[in-house]
């Protein structure tokens, strides 16, 4: 309470220090907020003047600066955290096409972030590693030497095909083809 006491009569003798040192943490509390977000609200400011500025003032300042509007970026940034700078500016991007007369509120500017996201797996959500790629099979290498295995057939029609032959149906060719192990039944 001393403390209290003793600054009160400190900033009534030299109201000067009082609003320096009100300016110095109006100031601290801005560094506080990420980059990102004072873009934003520059971005907003500049976009819908005092629309979006009037919605957080609160006619106290702190320095040169409203308590207002340094709790709103606050609360802002806070809300924003969970989302990658480049889907905020994306979101931004985003703003004279979606809201072209009125500034959004905050739970409108999440939504936007929310539909901007990259969408994630399920594996992704839960953190598990990702399975590597598959390895393309090579084409089987089937000779087409009669061997009298009772696929000689199929061996006939493939070599057929390969030659160029166009008078061989959809489905011999087919059935060649997977009784030789070049094809599989789906």
């Amino acid at each position: 309470m001393k403390n209290i006491a003793t600054f009160a009569d400190h900033a009534m003798r030299d109201p000067q220090a009082y609003r320096d040192t009100a300016e110095e943490a109006a100031e601290a509390s801005l560094q506080a907020v990420s980059l990102v977000i004072r873009k934003l609200f520059m971005l907003l400011h500049g976009s819908y003047g005092s629309l979006f500025t009037s919605k957080f003032s609160t006619g106290q300042m702190a320095g040169k600066h409203d308590k207002g509007a340094i709790s709103a970026m606050k609360v802002w940034d806070a809300k924003l955290s969970r989302f990658p700078a480049t889907v905020v500016e994306q979101a931004a991007s985003r703003l004279a096409a979606e809201h072209a007369d009125f500034p959004p509120n905050l739970p409108q500017f999440e939504q936007m972030c929310d539909a901007v996201m990259p969408r994630q797996t399920y594996a992704q959500q839960q953190g598990l590693p990702a399975l590597p790629a598959p390895v393309v099979a090579q084409p089987v290498k089937v000779s087409l030497q009669e061997r009298n295995d009772g696929k000689d057939w199929a061996r006939r029609i493939v070599a057929r095909m390969e030659g160029g032959d166009t008078s061989i149906s959809m489905y011999s060719g087919k059935s060649a083809r997977m009784a030789l192990g070049l094809e599989v039944k789906v």
